[in-house]
């Protein structure tokens, strides 16, 4: 899935009407936003996690989980 944010929709859509290039090519020529994949959330979790402070692991699993949602929330899916 690919994201863009609003000013490069909008330079998009400016550079359309300007120019006449079609929006696959402009797709194609700007750099969406990179979501992490799920390795990539949960890589190394636990290397950085002091063992004996439980409240770390709370805060930890909560912003993963909270990861995940929004990267499913944006990618338009309930999963």
């Amino acid at each position: 899935m690919k994201l863009y944010t609003e000013e490069q929709v909008i330079e998009m859509i400016e550079k359309s009407r300007q120019t006449g290039l079609t929006a696959e090519y402009l797709i194609l020529t700007t750099t969406p936003i990179e979501l992490p994949t799920d390795e990539q959330i949960g890589q190394g979790r636990d290397e950085h996690i002091p063992i004996d402070e439980k409240d770390m692991w709370s805060e930890r699993l909560f912003f993963t989980v909270g990861a995940k949602w929004m990267r499913d929330k944006i990618q338009g899916g309930n999963k």
